[in-house]
């Protein structure tokens, strides 16, 4: 996979779990007893508790939606250069290691 690839199939993954998880936090039965403002951080807190929850609460759907615009944008950007080759050098090493961890492979 080229570096655009590997941003776009990041993206992918995620918008798709974002929506899911949106849909559960809008119509889930265990999100109604928490403040519709804070659910998703309160609940995740509360359920896995510790610096793992407090992770996952800060990592709301529409936040990881923005992340998965993100990649695509940064994806989109490499794709409208004039030469392939070109991706290796203008890729941003920041956008691209985000994608590798969220895909679980290695450069």
């Amino acid at each position: 996979m080229n570096p655009a690839e590997e941003l776009t199939a990041a993206a992918d993954k995620l918008t798709p779990l974002a929506e899911a998880a949106q849909k559960e936090l809008e119509t889930g039965d265990y999100w109604g007893s928490y403040p519709k403002e804070s659910a998703w951080r309160d609940g995740l807190t509360n359920g896995m508790g510790g610096a793992s929850g407090d992770l996952a609460g800060a990592l709301p759907p529409p936040a990881v939606r923005e992340l998965a615009r993100w990649l695509r944008a940064e994806a989109r950007r490499l794709t409208s250069t004039a030469h392939p080759d070109w991706h290796d050098t203008i890729v941003n090493p920041h956008a691209l290691a985000v994608a590798r961890q969220i895909l679980g492979s290695q450069p």
